[in-house]
């Protein structure tokens, strides 16, 4: 148990502050790059979890078209998307009807592989969208430090007070003292961060955001468990010593990135 902490404390240690660094001072082509390795390492993990018995094209088409998704979505232009989904229908159907050794698997393979795509490609993108808006990095880090501290705060207080199982079928250590825990937690430091760096939001307006990303984190985390569940694994991964694998360690960001760019986009009017 002391070494398994010990891994975690120095894997954070190590990867923590020049990732927060290069965010703060780096233009937005770095945190770009930086999503893009993630949603490389994500995707890979992810059919490594879902598509075990895949033939390797199945993964580098996968992945591949995930990563043109991020690539494209982080250029903002959403005139191109629309025929790249058209194109990645098309690829996805090509493939599968020229690889597949039996058509029982063809349909839910297909959807397993799409699934991935968006859920990991298009989803983790929406990070890129929000550090390109004007006050970006501010948001980003504001994204970051909200989306831990509901982590952290979820883990502690589910450890400590948790006694009533949230969803014991997907994960039998979350607890409602728990959730509720991630998003006081979110809360308490989305307020003091934006007090900080966003003192143009208002604290209403800092506490909605703080829990709507509190409680989207936890079902970013509850869908990934659903998969390393559905494949019986604990982590998705090995990346990260003591943290496991990316999908581990960005799963909280997957539905809480794209709520934070919404939220700026429609109801804050951010300029971009």
């Amino acid at each position: 148990m002391a070494e398994l902490a010990k891994k975690k404390t120095w894997t954070a240690v190590l990867i923590i502050p020049p990732v927060v660094f290069l965010i703060v001072v780096g233009p937005p082509a770095v945190l770009m790059a930086i999503v893009l390795l993630a949603t490389y390492f994500g995707l890979r993990e992810y059919f490594r979890l879902a598509l075990p018995n895949a033939q390797g094209k199945e993964w580098v088409v996968g992945t591949a078209l995930g990563l043109i998704l991020s690539f494209l979505m982080a250029q903002g232009d959403g005139k191109v998307l629309s025929p790249f989904f058209v194109l990645l229908l098309l690829l996805l159907s090509l493939l599968f009807m020229t690889t597949s050794q039996t058509l029982t698997s063809t349909m839910s393979n297909l959807g397993i592989t799409l699934f991935g795509i968006l859920f990991i490609g298009f989803l983790l993108s929406h990070v890129s969208l929000v550090r390109n808006m004007a006050n970006g990095r501010w948001w980003v880090l504001f994204l970051i430090v909200t989306v831990w501290a509901g982590d952290i705060f979820a883990y502690l207080v589910g450890s400590l007070f948790g006694r009533h199982k949230l969803y014991p079928k997907i994960s039998p250590n979350k607890t409602y003292e728990g959730l509720v825990g991630a998003v006081l937690g979110s809360v308490i430091v989305a307020l003091a961060f934006s007090a900080l760096f966003l003192p143009h939001l208002r604290k209403g307006v800092s506490v909605l955001l703080a829990i709507g990303i509190g409680v989207l984190g936890q079902v970013g985390d509850f869908t990934e468990s659903m998969l390393k569940r559905s494949a019986q694994v604990k982590d998705s991964g090995s990346l990260f010593p003591g943290h496991g694998g990316m999908l581990d360690r960005v799963d909280s960001f997957l539905f809480s990135a794209p709520f934070l760019h919404y939220s700026l986009v429609y109801l804050l009017k951010e300029p971009l």
